[in-house]
């Protein structure tokens, strides 16, 4: 029973240590099937100056690239996630410009604290970028 314990300890410090220190790039880290879309009547390279230079509270730039229009953001570990990479591609769209928001796990994690920490970046870039979410 004490060996499992210990065993579980180290695995879960390892893991811990591993989400902090994993960093994201354009490279590795590609848009997801889980999306969200905004939609804001700010041009692109607002949109993308907005992204990189302004980022929400919480979150972190981890990598960038202004020709595709790629930002990477990030947030911590947490008591209850592993952290995560949030890939957004910015699009323009007629007048405006449309941001589409994935996220990915820094280790392994899937339920309602993954759609939750989606949707809580999300509806902080719409913020930050005066849009809306589309669909809600």
């Amino acid at each position: 029973m004490f060996f499992t314990a210990v065993v579980m300890a180290v695995l879960v410090g390892v893991s811990l240590l591993v989400a902090f220190i994993r960093k994201g790039s354009v490279a590795t880290v590609a848009m997801t099937a889980r999306r969200i879309k905004l939609h804001t009547a700010a041009p692109p390279e607002m949109v993308y100056t907005w992204l990189t230079q302004y980022c929400p509270t919480g979150y972190s730039v981890e990598d960038h690239d202004a020709t595709r229009g790629i930002v990477i953001l990030s947030s911590r570990p947490t008591a209850f996630t592993w952290g995560f990479f949030y890939p957004a591609v910015i699009h323009a769209e007629g007048a405006g410009t449309r941001v589409d928001v994935g996220i990915k796990s820094k280790l392994i994690q899937y339920g309602p604290l993954v759609t939750r920490a989606h949707g809580k970046l999300a509806h902080a870039l719409a913020g930050l970028t005066q849009g809306h979410i589309e669909g809600g």
